[in-house]
C-alpha cells in the first residue's frame, strides 16, 4: 500500500460535493473509520459543544474540517427530514421512516470515485510515519490489531528510509 498521490486526493476532494458524501470522506480521512463504524454513528455521538465524537466506541476531538462539515451534514439532515425518528448520524430517503442505519450498499453508491479503505489506509499510514512508527499508539489512535499496527510501522519505516528519488511521481507528500 503506497500513500495517496496528490492527484488522487484531489481527485477524492472534487468527488466529495454533497454534505453527506464530504462527512464520509472527512470522517475517514481524520479518523480513519471504517465504514460500518461510519454507518452505526448515532446523533447522540456527537458533542458539538465539546468538539467530540465517539466513533466505534473510541472518543476523539472534533478538529475545525470534522466540526465544519458535521455542522453542514445536521443542518441538511434536519431540513430534508426534520421529524426523523431515525437517530443514525447518516439517513437516507429509505432510512428516514426507520431507525435502520444506512445500507452497506449506500456509501459505495454515493461515492463511487472515493476509494474509502485507499483513503483510510492512507490517514493510518501517515500517523504512522508522523509518530515514528509507533505501532502502540497506532492501536491506540484507531483500534487496529497488534499485527496489523507493526504491518503499517514497518511500512513507515520502509516509506521513511527510502530515497526521495524512488518514491512514486506525484505523491508530494
Amino acid at each position: 500500500m503506497l500513500p495517496l498521490t496528490d492527484d488522487q486526493a484531489a481527485a477524492i476532494g472534487r468527488a466529495a460535493v454533497t454534505p453527506a458524501q464530504r462527512l464520509v470522506v472527512a470522517l475517514v480521512a481524520v479518523h480513519a473509520a471504517r465504514p460500518a463504524a461510519i454507518r452505526h454513528l448515532l446523533v447522540d455521538d456527537i458533542d458539538l459543544a465539546a468538539r467530540r465524537i465517539t466513533l466505534a466506541g473510541r472518543a476523539h476531538q472534533l478538529v475545525d474540517l470534522l466540526h465544519t462539515v458535521l455542522l453542514e451534514w445536521l443542518q441538511e439532515r434536519h431540513r430534508r427530514w426534520p421529524h426523523t425518528p431515525n437517530q443514525h448520524l447518516l439517513v437516507s430517503n429509505i432510512t428516514a421512516a426507520g431507525t435502520a442505519p444506512v445500507s452497506d450498499f449506500y456509501l459505495a453508491w454515493h461515492l463511487p470515485e472515493v476509494p474509502l479503505e485507499h483513503l483510510r489506509a492512507d490517514r493510518v499510514l501517515h500517523e504512522a510515519v508522523a509518530v515514528e512508527a509507533d505501532p502502540l499508539h497506532l492501536v491506540a489512535a484507531f483500534g487496529l490489531s497488534t499485527q496489523t499496527a507493526i504491518d503499517y510501522a514497518d511500512l513507515a519505516r520502509a516509506l521513511v528510509a527510502r530515497p526521495i528519488e524512488h518514491r512514486p511521481t506525484g505523491s508530494g507528500r
